[in-house]
């Protein structure tokens, strides 16, 4: 149990009360190790936002989830309606209030909560000088800059000892993904990604080499791409076993690594894989491509509804009656009907979260928080006696903005789903030419009749940073395929 997280909740929140609506000036509060820690200590979720986000969090979370306890950050308690008030702790907030005896109450105000909790646990139980306090604060800072230059040191070290292996990439997949989740949990990604880039090289060389013949792979031992894991699942069990796929949208194998740990910590086994997405690696086409269980088509409008005539068509066709087919989409009530000998279960969540985040230790910290929800489920598929597996349909990468598509570079593309951050399918070839020979500095894979940067860049205005999907990335074409199991 963190200490200082303790006493801040001490602070903010009452047992009697399951909302705090609290003003923080220093926004310390809004610091992603601050929320994530308060998730998993304190069971206390941070909403932050404007008056009218928070009034809908009220309305559509807060009241239909009696059980949960909710902290809202926000600028002015006093604008808020009363009926949120009175529901509430109201209540205003700083960091120095839990240093009452640090003389220096300004020093405290820009620290990063790494740095703070060191220094609680330093000082909490005397009081601190202002030449002590300045004295005391840096001597940390230039620890926590020795250990960030020693674990890039380490992180880089260790992707150089990796054998890459594309054919067989669970074993290069994992050892790159534990360096990865590593270096954003110490905040030295940006110093590997030199590295990455070297590696996502090798990537794009076996791409052009035998991505494209390994989407015909028979499926039968192994589903090498997201187009076999119906017809594996198919062969593998007979008409009387339980089976369930879990589809994570947008789950890329360094997230997976933190959901294996908690997985672990329940005592859940996994048998750890990989496939690969269908390109460009967007929800339209490689998603579909899993329920389809063949190669997707250009023209499908992806929804719930489509996809779940999907996965029934498939299992129907193989002999299976309407009532042992279930899709389960985040829309719907999470209950398995009675019967289902097939079942599927789709969350976009962590695709929602990546795409609102533009840096991977913020991903890090919202796949934290997550991981607690989805292994609850995941818990409740196995007991009820199904032989489960979790996927995705394609991962993610660090985007940088390269430019934005000029209104006559978009006129010629396809239609849903042709233009993304990091894709483009055409409907004219020959524009689909004139664009890679007038952008030729931009590295791009070109295939049929699209199109998917190969590098780390993105559709966007120069200095724009996001994370997304779409392009050829190690990142987002070597997904998770795994399956889970109780001990």
């Amino acid at each position: 149990m963190n200490k200082l997280i303790n006493k801040i909740a001490q602070k903010v929140t009452v047992d009697y009360q399951r909302l705090s609506i609290v003003s923080n000036p220093d926004g310390v509060l809004t610091q992603d190790a601050v929320r994530n820690l308060l998730y998993q200590q304190q069971g206390i979720e941070v909403v932050i936002g404007s008056n009218l986000r928070l009034r809908t969090h009220f309305e559509l979370k807060y009241k239909s989830q009696p059980e949960k306890r909710f902290l809202y950050v926000c600028s002015s308690p006093d604008t808020l309606l009363a009926d949120m008030k009175q529901e509430a702790l109201v209540c205003d907030f700083n960091v120095a209030d839990v240093f009452p005896l640090f003389a220096d109450k300004s020093l405290l105000r820009n620290q990063s909560f790494e740095t703070l909790d060191d220094l609680y646990r330093q000082t909490q139980a005397r009081r601190v000088s202002l030449a002590e306090g300045k004295a005391i604060v840096s001597n940390i800072i230039q620890k926590q800059e020795q250990r960030a230059k020693e674990s890039a040191e380490y992180c880089l070290a260790q992707l150089t000892q990796i054998e890459l292996d594309w054919r067989e990439s669970k074993t290069t997949m994992e050892a790159i993904s534990n360096v990865v989740a590593s270096a954003i949990q110490h905040g030295v990604y940006s110093q590997i990604v030199p590295a990455i880039d070297a590696i996502n090289q090798t990537f794009q060389e076996w791409i052009d080499r035998e991505y494209f013949a390994t989407l015909q792979s028979n499926p039968l031992l192994h589903p090498k791409s997201v187009n076999g894991i119906l017809p594996h699942l198919s062969k593998k069990y007979g008409r009387d076993d339980k089976v369930a796929l879990l589809v994570v949208d947008g789950f890329t194998s360094w997230q997976y690594v933190i959901l294996k740990d908690d997985l672990h910590k329940e005592g859940i086994k996994t048998h750890d894989g990989c496939t690969l997405a269908w390109l460009p690696s967007i929800t339209m086409l490689s998603r579909q491509a899993i329920f389809r269980g063949g190669v997707p088509q250009q023209d499908y409008k992806q929804s719930p509804e489509n996809e779940r005539k999907l996965w029934q068509t498939f299992w129907l066709q193989q002999g299976f009656n309407n009532f042992e087919v279930q899709y389960i989409s985040d829309k719907d009530e999470f209950a398995i009907n009675e019967g289902v000998k097939r079942l599927a279960i789709v969350t976009v969540e962590m695709d929602e979260k990546m795409h609102s985040s533009t840096d991977n230790k913020d991903l890090m910290s919202l796949t934290e928080n997550w991981c607690p929800r989805i292994t609850e489920k995941i818990k409740a598929i196995t007991k009820a006696g199904y032989q489960l597996y979790l996927t995705t349909d394609h991962g993610s990468t660090l985007s940088y903005g390269w430019r934005s598509l000029t209104q006559v570079e978009a006129v010629f593309l396809y239609k849903d789903g042709s233009r993304g951050k990091r894709h483009l399918i055409y409907n004219n070839k020959d524009e689909q030419r004139r664009f890679v020979e007038q952008n030729q500095g931009l590295p791009l894979l070109q295939h049929d009749n699209w199109l998917a940067i190969r590098d780390d860049s993105c559709f966007a205005r120069e200095n724009t940073t996001m994370i997304t999907h779409g392009g050829s990335h190690f990142m987002e074409v070597v997904i998770p395929f795994v399956k889970i199991e109780n001990s």
